[in-house]
């Protein structure tokens, strides 16, 4: 009998957006691609690479995926760049990234171990070069986007206004992005993102981290822009059955010793009686913002749990002994935490966030009430539609002031008193 040639499984490039928020759920896509027996080739930049190796023990993770393989490629910014910079980095990746892109597609750099060429490239939404090389080589790409679909939406409504408001007072977008404000649109990240949106019909098709029974109006008139729709969320859940089908331990994305301490503290605690804190924002809490929250949460008497990444929140100084012993006797404050284990925890009753889309989505399906403290533009997109139409959660005051924080801790339906 002739010896049958067998192919390689398909190839697939996963290039997620070289900002921080939306890597985790497109990681995990990865993983669930992987699982089906796709060879996967995560593409990064120095800065997302650095980030995961901070955050995740990546030998670990990637022990049950020999088909999965991490690739760095330059952002052509020089190391000592501040990555906070968003406006640069995006710039660069168009200029700079491009061409190396190509010459990574094109050189058979990819093609070791057996694995074949590239099959397809799944790339997110606001790298429109990615569509360019894609052409050129005739391989299909996938776009998919981190952002709630809502914002999408309104995203894509928004250049006519955009003209508009050049020549009229500030103008507030109804329909749930009244929030987005003239100076937000002319902002430079949100003008970039606008940019891209109108480019997402050159994909073949687009990959949102949603699903039907949450977004089915949304999602019919999103197909008016992409017509291969994929809705496929929540991503992590996906992946947690997967996992638990072949009998894997699901890893965590932040050290085992930092997530056992907080669970087994929330082991301890009544059934809905502690309020999850992790504000995830991309720049430093002021120390009297620090302080207004932390009383905040003391004030309320109510128990919480706090992450409070030492790269985020600057604190100097004497702590008044009364957070001293308020946090004692209610609160644990830790440095990381997984939000996907601890919302699902029977102890939390209520979110403090700030309402990115992906923690957004984690809140909805734990069931668990969400207390909005927005910082950016589509923050306050999320926060409004989620506090107005579906109710599921409250949107804070965005001043930090302990009175209000407080108040709100108070009043989140679902945290009983210890």
């Amino acid at each position: 009998m002739d010896d049958q040639v067998i192919s390689p499984p398909p190839h697939i490039i996963v290039f997620p957006s070289p900002l921080q928020r939306p890597i985790n759920p497109i990681f995990d896509l990865a993983e669930l691609l992987c699982l089906s027996g796709l060879d996967v080739t995560f593409l990064l930049i120095p800065y997302t690479h650095s980030l995961l190796l901070r955050h995740i023990n990546i030998e670990s993770r990637l022990n049950p995926y020999p088909n999965f393989h991490l690739h760095t490629i330059s952002d052509g910014l020089p190391p000592d760049h501040l990555e906070s910079n968003t406006t640069d980095l995006l710039l660069s990746l168009e200029t700079l990234t491009k061409p190396l892109f190509r010459d990574l597609l094109t050189s058979g750099k990819l093609i070791f171990d057996e694995r074949g060429p590239v099959s397809c490239i799944i790339s997110d939404g606001i790298m429109s070069f990615v569509y360019d090389v894609a052409n050129e080589i005739r391989v299909p790409v996938i776009s998919a986007l981190t952002l709630n679909p809502s914002c999408l939406l309104h995203l894509s409504n928004l250049p006519n206004l955009t003209r508009a408001a050049e020549v009229s007072d500030p103008i507030i977008v109804e329909n749930h992005a009244d929030s987005i404000i003239k100076h937000d649109l002319f902002h430079p990240f949100p003008k970039h993102l606008i940019n891209q949106i109108q480019q997402l019909p050159q994909s073949h098709g687009l990959i949102l981290n949603t699903f039907k029974a949450l977004d089915a109006s949304i999602l019919s008139q999103i197909r008016s822009i992409c017509p291969n729709l994929y809705a496929i969320g929540p991503i992590y859940k996906h992946l947690g059955f997967r996992q638990e089908a072949k009998r894997m331990t699901p890893l965590l994305n932040y050290s085992v010793v930092q997530n056992n301490d907080c669970l087994l503290w929330l082991n301890s605690q009544q059934p809905k009686s502690v309020l999850y804190v992790n504000i995830d924002n991309h720049s430093q809490l002021t120390r009297v913002q620090t302080f207004e929250l932390w009383h905040g949460l003391v004030n309320s008497e109510k128990g919480f749990l706090w992450v409070r990444r030492p790269d985020s929140i600057a604190v100097e100084g004497r702590i008044p002994a009364k957070l001293i012993k308020g946090t004692k006797e209610k609160g644990f404050i830790v440095d990381s935490a997984s939000n996907n284990q601890v919302l699902a925890h029977k102890a939390i009753g209520g979110f403090l966030t700030d309402g990115d889309w992906d923690s957004t989505l984690q809140g909805i399906v734990e069931g668990v009430p969400m207390i909005y403290w927005p910082a950016s533009w589509d923050q306050r997109v999320n926060s409004k539609f989620m506090s107005k139409t579906w109710k599921v959660g409250m949107h804070m005051e965005e001043r930090c002031d302990k009175n209000i924080i407080e108040k709100n801790n108070t009043r989140c339906y679902g945290i009983q008193g210890s």
